[in-house]
């Protein structure tokens, strides 16, 4: 059993444990900080550009997902990770019932979210909100708070929906998307916040000067 993310993922880019393999390029591990990532963001699975790249939200939907997390100011690489349920690309982009996705949760994800061990979760689109929070209806589901493993996770449209949605000329889902990671972004920020104050604290305590935050 892996005891780091590096040593899961050196596993995981082996593995042939479903027939998904045979169709995609590679196997597709998470990406961003490997170690206490203060988030975990958790999509669907990877698309063509994550397929040839091998790297999770590198195409349009990443684009969207990073200029939200841009906004925050606060949630970057270096301190939360991107993975998705599923570690290969799936036939014609259509994700699998059965045995390739449960593979995929029950080998990978939850080994994942393990080794992480983060302090908040974000779930993007009614997939990752079914495996990993055992919900169904983003709609009704998004931008409220659950507790998953003991993680506090919240979970909001896939930005691939706001893509098509955008694209279509329909009503944008833009703001509902970033005001549900502005809400993830408020509270790693008072975790930022509280981990300060109390090194603050602790050098105080043992006769040193704080810090200047």
């Amino acid at each position: 059993m892996a005891e780091t993310l590096e040593a899961l993922y050196a596993e995981m880019i082996e593995c042939q444990s479903c027939k998904m393999r045979a169709g995609c390029t590679q196997v597709v591990p998470g990406a961003g900080q490997l170690i206490k990532p203060i988030l975990l963001i958790v999509g669907e699975a990877p698309g063509a550009q994550e397929d040839e790249q091998g790297e999770p939200f590198v195409g349009a939907a990443g684009e969207i997902l990073r200029a939200a997390l841009r906004k925050t100011g606060i949630i970057k690489r270096t301190n939360s990770l991107i993975t998705n349920v599923l570690k290969c690309r799936p036939p014609k982009n259509k994700f699998p019932k059965g045995e390739p996705a449960q593979t995929c949760v029950t080998k990978w994800l939850w080994e994942e979210i393990r080794l992480a061990q983060p302090e908040r979760m974000l779930l993007l689109g009614g997939t990752p909100l079914k495996y990993v929070a055992e919900l169904d209806g983003i709609t009704a589901c998004r931008g409220q708070w659950y507790n998953i493993r003991g993680i506090r996770t919240m979970a909001t449209f896939h930005p691939s929906f706001i893509q098509r949605q955008n694209n279509s000329g329909m009503l944008s889902y833009n703001e509902t998307f970033d005001d549900d990671i502005k809400q993830v972004a408020l509270e790693v920020k008072a975790i930022f916040e509280k981990a300060q104050t109390k090194a603050a604290e602790s050098q105080i305590s043992e006769g040193k000067p704080a810090d200047p935050v």
